[in-house]
């Protein structure tokens, strides 16, 4: 997934939870409005009753009048303003519910994705990217994919689907290592292999497999490429870069430098006598008596 359409998802999500919260705030503001209606309503009927029965100066009309208007107003108004009340408060403020979830959902994705991109941003910054070198412990179903064609004899259907696995996972290098094995024994294309392993070799590599991989791509270069003088400066390199791994052990082999010589030459050298000194076992000032 390129930047282009990562922001474009990012935008539609944060578009899409503005509009939820709105909704959410619009919807619980109606519903909080219409459970105050009927009690407006049933205040104005209580203020209406006592206007008639001051119409009147007969106290039994005004008795009357009295039982007749609360006898009305308590059974319309319970029936009427309080079951409007359940009947529309109650679905509005579930629905402005349902909003304030889907602003929720879209801004844990939102979230997620940030958290995300500045996760890998800070890992390319850093370099503490980790590849991975080798086959991993549980088989992935895209990759498994992949090997499932060259296993039929697809050698670039595999290839192709290997490389589409290796974009969507840059770290997974065994991929591009194995991709350059299928080149090399399956296809019989030296060059293809080698400029895959040249390019694995730009790759942040541990020191150990970097090694191991220039090894392979020098043995490339002193076969089937037949470019002795590529092979013999590889070597030389993992020498004097990674002295101390595996594939140094090997290339000194290949070169026929014996290890003793090798360790010799990582000694650190004794420190230089001081000048006039004709003996340099002797302590430093000192210099060996005149004849």
């Amino acid at each position: 997934m390129n930047t282009l359409v990562k922001g474009v998802i990012a935008l539609l999500l944060l578009l899409g939870s503005i509009y939820c919260l709105q909704r959410f705030r619009a919807g619980y503001a109606d519903a909080e409005l219409s459970r105050g209606v009927p009690a407006e309503m049933e205040a104005s009927a209580s203020a209406v009753a006592p206007s008639v029965t001051e119409a009147t100066n007969d106290p039994a009309q005004q008795a009357a009048i009295s039982a007749e208007s609360s006898g009305t107003n308590a059974a319309a108004v319970p029936a009427t303003a309080s079951g409007a009340k359940d009947s529309e408060a109650k679905p509005a403020k579930s629905k402005s519910f349902g909003w304030l979830g889907g602003f929720v959902g879209m801004m844990l994705v939102l979230a997620g994705m940030v958290a995300w991109e500045v996760a890998q941003w800070f890992s390319r910054r850093t370099g503490s990217v980790v590849f991975s070198e080798d086959a991993p412990s549980q088989n992935d179903p895209e990759y498994d994919a992949a090997e499932a064609e060259w296993a039929k004899g697809n050698h670039l259907d595999a290839i192709a689907l290997m490389r589409e696995y290796l974009k969507r996972n840059p770290r997974e290098q065994y991929v591009a290592i194995r991709i350059a094995e299928i080149y090399e024994k399956d296809l019989s294309n030296p060059l293809a292999a080698t400029l895959e392993l040249e390019e694995v070799l730009t790759q942040g590599l541990s020191r150990e497999k970097w090694g191991w991989t220039a090894i392979h791509l020098a043995n490339l270069y002193s076969g089937s490429m037949n470019q002795p003088s590529k092979a013999m400066a590889l070597l030389e390199r993992i020498i004097s870069e990674y002295p101390e791994t595996g594939a140094a052990k090997k290339a000194r082999s290949r070169l026929g430098i014996p290890e003793e010589t090798a360790a010799a030459e990582e000694a650190e050298p004794e420190p230089p006598s001081e000048p006039g000194s004709d003996n340099p076992n002797l302590p430093r000032g000192f210099s060996s008596k005149k004849r």
